[in-house]
């Protein structure tokens, strides 16, 4: 990670003060976690395999967005 951008990451999060900070790295393996993770509250359902390998239907909270 570039010095610049942890320096920015530390501002805001001095101004902000998140509970962590989570960096993405965009491997395999966090993608993995992460569609484990959605399956396991329910928000990411896997679609038909035969039809659409590797593919999901994701739904946010209803409450985390704004809805009219």
């Amino acid at each position: 990670m570039s010095k610049p951008v942890e320096q920015w990451v530390e501002q805001v999060a001095a101004r902000t003060r998140p509970d962590r900070i989570q960096w993405c790295d965009g491997s395999a393996a966090e993608n993995e976690r992460l569609i484990q993770q959605m399956l396991e509250r329910g928000t990411l359902s896997p679609l038909n395999r035969q039809k659409y390998p590797n593919c999901h239907l994701h739904r946010s909270d209803p409450n985390d967005v704004a809805r009219i």
